[in-house]
């Protein structure tokens, strides 16, 4: 299954120049987490959010690429395991997503644990078969600079406050961050935080102050998502997905079993091993004058895309990538790949033309994969008639 369902276009980008504070306005109106940052046009990375409550700084001053956290940018048909692997390695929950050497979306983890959880490989997990970040936990006396520690060090945006050993809310980064970072509360109690800060004007709180108040002045019982150990990640990711939240209280009765996290999600997806049951052979990939790079990318591509055409298959098969150049002169080459797939009962070709090899290699296999599906329907018609 490929990530194109769960990418979204619409995304907020920012200079590495602008001031942390600039960010924070724009996140706020437009009730965003997450942005992508560059440095002209060249991409940097995503915010690094947790540095940024660990961090004594003046927001109007400090500019944004010194909380800059690097990921990988995906492939628009890129596989959902591979890029829940991607996403885990990168320890990242937003990843920019490029088409033809351009970013044109985004992808959340959750999106893409929503798309995941839906794969036949992942049905029969439940919440029991992940690992949860166990112990973090927090009192109502606690103070915020407890939180920001646990959150940091536990990779997590929400933390559960327990009042003996019932629940009795969640501390969440987005919260902390509205206040931490002087964003204007729009909570009951923001007036009552304005006094205990000294005055409901100012644009800079005292921070070290309010990293003594405590987490209870911040709790809410919004977005609090619990589930069971027993409940499937199916329904896990749909009770998160429904709240827009990256974690889940799993509790097995009145006990605090841990968090579910989106980062856990995405190692026990991208950690799936499926056999390989197609073999691939090329012809004309050292004769089409490509650079070493572009090799690579037209065998993992052929890879990856053999892995999406095995889900609909399901049987050994082969194929033969043939590349052929058809540039006679000048630096620009236009490339035909025909792709021919041998199957049990499932034997056809197709082929595809473009100037850059990657977008000839994409197309082609699309081709294929709208062949195999007429083939597929075709074959169920038949079986109707007789």
């Amino acid at each position: 299954m490929e990530i194109t369902p769960a990418i979204k276009s619409e995304f907020l980008s920012f200079d590495s120049e602008q001031a942390v504070s600039e960010m924070i306005g724009q996140l706020r109106k437009y009730d965003e987490r997450h942005g992508l940052i560059f440095k002209k046009d060249k991409y940097l990375g995503i915010i690094e959010k947790k540095g940024l409550l660990r961090s004594r700084l003046d927001v109007s001053n400090t500019k944004i690429h010194k909380f800059v956290h690097r990921t990988p940018l995906v492939n628009e048909h890129a596989d959902v395991i591979e890029t829940a692997y991607a996403l885990f390695q990168a320890d990242s929950d937003f990843v920019p997503v490029e088409s033809n050497k351009k970013i044109v979306g985004v992808l959340s983890a959750l999106d893409l644990a929503t798309l995941a959880a839906e794969l036949p490989e992942t049905q029969s997990l439940t919440v029991a078969d992940l690992k949860l970040v166990k112990g973090e936990k927090l009192e109502p006396n606690d103070p915020v600079s407890k939180a920001t520690e646990v959150m940091h060090k536990a990779r997590v945006d929400q933390v559960p406050i327990f009042e003996g050993k019932k629940l009795y809310g969640i501390v969440s980064f987005r919260d902390l961050l509205q206040k931490y970072l002087a964003w204007s509360p729009n909570r009951e109690f923001s007036s009552k935080f304005d006094k205990m800060r000294g005055s409901s004007k100012s644009t800079e709180p005292d921070r070290p102050n309010l990293s003594m108040l405590p987490v209870k002045s911040f709790s809410t019982n919004k977005n609090m998502v619990t589930v069971s150990k027993k409940a499937t990640l199916l329904e896990a990711v749909k009770l998160m997905g429904k709240d827009h939240v990256s974690s889940a209280i799993v509790m097995d009765g009145d006990k605090f079993e841990g968090l579910l996290t989106i980062k856990n999600i995405m190692r026990v997806v991208g950690s799936l091993k499926i056999p390989e049951n197609f073999n691939i052979r090329f012809i004309g990939l050292n004769d089409v004058g490509l650079v070493p790079h572009q090799k690579e990318a037209v065998q993992k591509i052929s890879s990856n895309e053999a892995f999406k055409l095995q889900r609909a298959i399901q049987d050994d098969f082969s194929m033969v990538v043939h590349l052929k150049d058809h540039s006679k002169s000048g630096r620009e080459h236009k490339y035909s790949i025909t792709l021919h797939v041998d199957a049990p009962g499932q034997t056809f070709t197709v082929n595809e033309f473009d100037w850059r090899i990657e977008d000839a290699l994409h197309k082609t296999f699309e081709n294929a994969k709208n062949a195999l599906k007429r083939k597929l329907k075709g074959e169920k018609s038949r079986r109707k008639v007789f």
